[in-house]
């Protein structure tokens, strides 16, 4: 999967911009707040509809633009389409080859892409929804489904909060039984994807780290066991149950999905408390390099891949690892870097370099 041609206009502060990516790696350089970030939220926004940053749609938009256009002509085996994303503060309205679509079903897959940032390499320490929106990012690339998914319990969540913030009960049992039943469906996603990742996260940490160290990924729920659908759907209700009196007191559901974690474990102990710095950086390079390696297999090439910054936050061997295996793939790749040094490009013919001041390309 290519990407051959952007264009992007009235996007953050992004002046209106068409370019002709390489196949390989392209290099964004430039100095802090010249827009590098905002190149590659756009191109995430063609293959997700959705930013990998906190913002509204009216944060997308140049100041007194009435929308932002973005387009990307993607090519996979042999096949060219065409994909544009109007974003207005309203909402977001998506083309393929110029038509409507009736499915969101048929836009996605349409540009397969996975984002790698600062965020991801600090998330071992960071706070439980930091975990959350890595693990739900992972897993709607590998399932486009799972986006409806995640829309529907925010959904029913967010109507089961209004009636305990009001104080009624009637109806309460009803929301209660729906976001069980929509939670483990979601929930259903994220351990399928956990399980289908472990293997080559182990594999990928043996390269990088070489110590016959074992690692894994956990899934824990708010509390009770995890292990499969069903189990988790019991405990689900069971801690409904079990926290009513304080979910209405505090008018707030607190049980749930939205309120798991995802734990990392380095030879059965929790990462976080007792690996190092250097510990977590493998851990997390490695799970990362397992979620492209899932992605290849499960559609049968790999995705666009979007580096924000990523190689200055890396040491040397480190940076060598992922690029090292970045070339092996036969990837595209973005990259945003403040220097060049950064980088170690072993074939300098695979980079083109795109340096950025003030949101344009110069």
């Amino acid at each position: 999967m290519i990407v051959k041609n952007l264009v992007f206009s009235s996007f953050r502060n992004l002046s209106r911009t068409e370019l002709t990516p390489g196949e390989r790696f392209n290099v964004f350089h430039g100095d802090n707040g010249q827009g590098k970030s905002n190149l590659l939220e756009a191109i995430y926004l063609l293959g997700t509809m959705k930013s990998f940053r906190h913002g509204k749609n009216r944060d997308l938009i140049q100041w007194n633009a009435p929308f932002s256009l973005l387009k990307a002509v993607v090519a996979k085996e042999g096949v060219s389409r065409e994909v544009t994303l109007l974003i207005e503060k309203e909402g977001k309205k998506v083309r393929v080859d110029r038509k409507s679509l009736e499915r969101l079903s048929d836009f996605f897959g349409c540009l397969n892409v996975v984002v790698f940032s600062p965020e991801e390499l600090v998330m071992v320490k960071g706070q439980p929804d930091m975990r959350r929106r890595y693990l739900d990012r992972a897993v709607f690339a590998s399932d486009s489904g799972y986006l409806s998914l995640h829309h529907d319990y925010s959904q029913i969540l967010k109507n089961r909060n209004a009636l305990l913030r009001s104080g009624a009960s009637d109806g309460l049992d009803i929301w209660s039984d729906r976001l069980v039943e929509s939670g483990t469906k979601l929930v259903a996603g994220r351990l399928s994807w956990l399980q289908g990742i472990r293997e080559l996260l182990q594999e990928f940490h043996e390269g990088i780290a070489g110590n016959g160290a074992e690692v894994d990924l956990l899934y824990r729920s708010v509390p009770g066991g995890n292990s499969t659908p069903q189990e988790y759907s019991r405990n689900f209700r069971k801690n409904l149950e079990r926290l009513a009196d304080e979910e209405r007191r505090r008018g707030v559901t607190l049980a749930g999905p939205h309120r798991d974690d995802l734990e990392f474990l380095l030879t059965g102990r929790l990462l976080k408390l007792h690996g190092s710095q250097g510990e977590q950086r493998s851990f997390i390079l490695a799970l990362k390099m397992a979620e492209i390696e899932h992605l290849h297999r499960l559609h049968g090439d790999p995705p666009v891949l979007l580096l924000d910054d990523m190689t200055s936050e890396l040491d040397s061997q480190r940076n060598r690892n992922l690029l090292r295996f970045l070339e092996a793939k036969q990837m595209q790749v973005f990259v945003t870097t403040t220097s060049l040094h950064n980088l170690q490009m072993d074939n300098q013919e695979n980079y083109r370099i795109f340096p950025i001041r003030d949101g344009k390309i110069v």
